[in-house]
C-alpha cells in the first residue's frame, strides 16, 4: 500500500527539522577545523631597531627590520584530529642581511588549536614538546586568558583578554602577554664586551617580550600581531651589557588585510554551517510538515464526503417495488413527425 502524500511530506519535513538541529551540533564541528594544507606567509616590520653586528661585535642603531614567517602544513602527518605545521622565521635588515633565523615544527588540535605531542615536533631542529596555543586561536575564541607558546622562551605564557576593537573591518579581541627576562642560553664572547679583562667570558643570553595579538573570535585567525622584543647579553652579575636585538615588530598593513580576508572567508563558512543551513532546513521542514498535515486533513474530509453519497448506502424504502408491475412511459411529442418517402 502506497503511503499517503501528506504522510510523505510530514516525514520529509521532520527529517529536515532534525537536520536543522544536527547541523550545528554535529556536522559543523566535524567540518570546521584547522586546515591540513595550511599555507601562509606573513610580514612584520620594525623601525629604528638596535641589533648586534656579529661581524664587528658592536651594536647598530636605527636599523629597519623585516620578519618573514612562512607556515606550511604537513598534510601527510595530519589527520582528522590534528594538523602539523612546519614554520620558518627569518629576520633581515634593509640590506637583506640576516639578523636571526629560526624553525619550528608543531602539531595542534584542529578544533581547539592546542598543541599536541606527536609527529617529531621540534624547535630549531631540537626535539621539544610544545604547550598551549601556537600560531592560531580556537574557533569561537572567548574573552578569557589563554596559554600561548613562546618559541624563544620555550614555554607558554598567559595571553590575557584586554578588550575588543575594530580592525580591518572586523571586530577583534585584543590579547596581551608578557615574557619577563629569561635566560635562554649561555655563550662565550670577548671579555671586553662584558667589561671583563679576560680574553673570553661567559655571557647569559636573556630574552624578554611583550606580545599583543588581535584575534577574530569566530575563526581564531590572528589578524594582527606585535612584539616588543629584547635580547641582551648579561655579565656574571646579571647586568645587561649589550643588546642583541631591541625591536618592535608588527604585521604590515598588507599582511593585516590578508589575514582579515582569511578570517572573513572562514566566518562565512562557519556561518553557513551553523546559521544559514540550519535556518533554511528548519523553515523548509516546517513548511513541508504544515503542507503534509493540510493534505492529510483535506484527504480525510474528502473521504467522509464521498462515503455519504455512496450508492450502496442510499436508502431504498421509498423506491417503487418491482412487483407493482410494468409502468406505462408517457409519450412526449418532440416535434412534427416527418414521413419518409420511398421512390420506386
Amino acid at each position: 500500500m502506497r503511503p499517503a502524500p501528506g504522510a510523505v511530506l510530514v516525514a520529509a519535513g521532520t527529517f529536515l527539522i532534525v537536520g536543522a538541529f544536527a547541523t550545528p551540533l554535529y556536522v559543523a564541528p566535524a567540518l570546521v577545523k584547522v586546515p591540513l594544507d595550511q599555507s601562509s606567509v606573513t610580514y612584520s616590520k620594525a623601525e629604528n631597531a638596535t641589533v648586534l653586528d656579529f661581524g664587528t661585535l658592536s651594536e647598530r642603531s636605527n636599523v629597519n627590520l623585516t620578519a618573514v614567517r612562512a607556515v606550511r602544513g604537513d598534510v601527510g602527518a595530519g589527520n582528522k584530529d590534528r594538523a602539523v605545521f612546519n614554520v620558518g622565521v627569518r629576520v633581515t635588515d634593509e640590506a637583506d642581511k640576516e639578523i636571526t633565523v629560526s624553525t619550528d615544527r608543531v602539531a595542534l588540535d584542529r578544533r581547539t588549536a592546542e598543541a599536541v605531542a606527536c609527529c617529531a615536533e621540534d624547535i630549531n631542529g631540537t626535539p621539544f614538546k610544545h604547550k598551549g596555543l601556537t600560531y592560531t586561536f580556537p574557533f569561537g575564541t572567548e574573552k578569557k586568558t589563554y596559554q600561548y607558546f613562546d618559541n624563544s622562551a620555550r614555554q607558554a605564557y598567559p595571553a590575557q583578554y584586554v578588550g575588543t576593537e575594530e580592525l580591518q573591518g572586523l571586530t577583534v579581541y585584543r590579547f596581551e602577554m608578557t615574557v619577563e627576562p629569561i635566560k635562554i642560553s649561555e655563550i662565550k664572547v670577548p671579555g671586553n664586551l662584558l667589561g671583563s679583562t679576560e680574553p673570553m667570558a661567559s655571557a647569559g643570553r636573556y630574552y624578554a617580550n611583550k606580545r599583543t595579538l588581535w584575534v577574530e573570535p569566530d575563526s581564531g585567525v590572528i589578524v594582527k600581531g606585535r612584539e616588543e622584543q629584547l635580547q641582551t647579553l648579561r655579565d656574571a652579575a646579571g647586568v645587561d651589557k649589550i643588546k642583541i636585538i631591541s625591536a618592535t615588530l608588527a604585521f604590515t598593513e598588507e599582511t593585516q588585510k590578508q589575514q582579515a580576508k582569511v578570517a572573513k572567508n572562514a566566518r562565512q563558512q562557519i556561518n553557513l554551517l551553523t546559521l544559514v543551513v540550519p535556518i533554511a532546513l528548519g523553515v523548509l521542514g516546517l513548511l513541508l510538515v504544515a503542507l503534509g498535515v493540510f493534505q492529510a486533513i483535506r484527504a480525510n474530509r474528502k473521504g467522509s464526503a464521498g462515503a455519504a453519497v455512496d450508492a450502496d448506502d442510499r436508502p431504498t424504502a421509498d423506491l417503487p417495488s418491482q412487483a407493482a408491475g410494468p409502468r406505462d412511459e408517457p409519450t412526449v411529442p418532440s416535434g412534427p413527425r416527418h414521413t419518409q418517402r420511398s421512390e420506386s
